[in-house]
């Protein structure tokens, strides 16, 4: 994914400054060999708080990090590796985008093993390393936090203002979004643009409805025309039409968009983001009552459950001109320079299994928000990230469609389903 870019920290770069702005590590006569870290979820803030431990070091290897834009950084990636001027280590995220990236990236097998011993994968937490190999033949990169998608976050000042009771299930959630509607208010805020908040929240609706007919359709054993199915479309579809989400919710991204309306302007009272938002709390989001929760969509009594998944995965271009420099500042970085981003900011979930955070130093609503994302993740189920590429962007394009009007929910199934069926597993 998804991931979390903090706001008035992001460098947004066009393409020409991408490609332009130092692509290959070099080494200079009298200088250090300097490196290239490409990501679009470590800020000024968080480079602030690891880099310059590294540099401490004086090990004589500089690491220049670069942030695009989640919206462009995909593409700008592509762009950069297949063309060979690639950074020497970039992020990424599990399932179908480390499938499309992995002719890129180094096995990090065998240095892994040298590095720490056989037993090498059991430093992080076995559910994330399965998540980061996936259907995969090796480990092309470590991960570097974990996460859970599916949430829906309350600005409870709203709540207030207007005598509501934060919802339980859709009808509440109908209702309350109506209520702010007739008071000039946002209802529910979506960066609907973008397909990865689109695909967190119908996962979301369908794993609520059925996760186990869902998960076993992406992985071909079930239909995705099934009737359970169909109803989580159904369901996605009245979200637009019945102005449960804001209007013009397809024309805007999650960042900077929605979330520059939710926590920079405070003028709406719900938004649809990831349990990750908690780490906004002692800094941009500092102030803000909030609550945040899961929804019954088919109103059974049983709230959805979440989604886990890698924050990002760590990978190292297996063409970079210093291997072993990297591999030196990799090896560090996303075994112990992590801990202090998650330390200092609880930036992501730990993913090393030794790793416990002490919370007690952040701010109440962060120490209140970490509190009820840990609750809610005793209900994750399955995975966040298909990783089947193809099926994955056809989900995304139906969504849309549906949202639009130009495809029905059986309409959609039913594409779906044909693109699963053409789908190598």
């Amino acid at each position: 994914m998804r991931r979390i870019i903090l706001l008035g920290l992001v460098v947004i770069l066009n393409a020409s400054l991408v490609f332009a702005a130092g692509s290959k590590a070099k080494t200079q006569d009298s200088g250090p060999v300097t490196l290239n870290f490409l990501t679009w979820n470590i800020g000024d803030n968080e480079q602030q708080q690891v880099f310059p431990a590294w540099d401490a070091k004086n090990t004589g290897i500089k690491v220049e990090p670069q942030m695009v834009g989640i919206s462009d950084y995909f593409p700008a990636l592509k762009v950069r590796l297949a063309s060979g001027e690639g950074p020497d280590m970039f992020a990424l995220q599990t399932g179908a985008t480390m499938e499309q990236f992995k002719e890129f990236c180094l096995d990090v097998e065998p240095k892994a093993a040298q590095t720490w011993g056989s037993n090498w994968t059991s430093k992080w937490f076995a559910s994330l390393m399965a998540l980061t190999k996936g259907n995969l033949d090796k480990y092309y990169g470590l991960p570097l936090g974990s996460w859970y998608a599916g949430h829906i976050w309350a600005n409870l000042a709203y709540f207030n203002k207007y005598n509501l009771k934060v919802p339980t299930n859709y009808n509440e959630l109908l209702a309350v979004t109506k209520t702010f509607r007739a008071n000039g208010e946002f209802p529910l805020l979506i960066g609907a643009k973008d397909d990865w908040i689109n695909l967190d929240m119908f996962i979301n609706i369908a794993s609520d409805i059925n996760a186990q007919k869902f998960f076993d359709a992406v992985d071909g054993k079930a239909s995705f025309t099934d009737p359970d199915i169909i109803q989580a479309l159904t369901i996605w579809k009245s979200l637009f039409d019945s102005g449960i989400f804001q209007d013009g919710a397809l024309g805007i991204n999650e960042y900077p968009d929605a979330m520059s309306i939710f926590q920079d302007e405070r003028i709406a009272p719900l938004m649809c983001v990831g349990g990750w938002f908690v780490n906004q709390l002692d800094s941009v989001g500092a102030g803000m009552d909030l609550d945040v929760f899961t929804i019954d969509w088919n109103n059974d009594g049983k709230p959805a459950p979440v989604a886990p998944t890698v924050d990002s995965v760590l990978s190292i271009n297996k063409d970079s001109k210093h291997i072993d420099e990297t591999w030196q500042f990799y090896s560090w970085f996303v075994a112990d320079g992590i801990n202090n981003i998650i330390d200092n900011n609880i930036f992501f979930l730990p993913g090393l299994v030794d790793h416990v955070v002490d919370s007690s130093k952040f701010p109440p609503a962060m120490q209140k928000a970490l509190a009820q994302v840990q609750e809610i993740a005793k209900r994750a189920v399955f995975y966040r990230e298909i990783p089947y590429p193809k099926l994955k962007q056809t989900i995304a394009d139906q969504l849309k469609a549906v949202a639009l009007g130009e495809s029905t929910p059986q309409q959609a199934a039913s594409i779906i389903e044909t693109s699963s069926k053409a789908e190598t597993r």
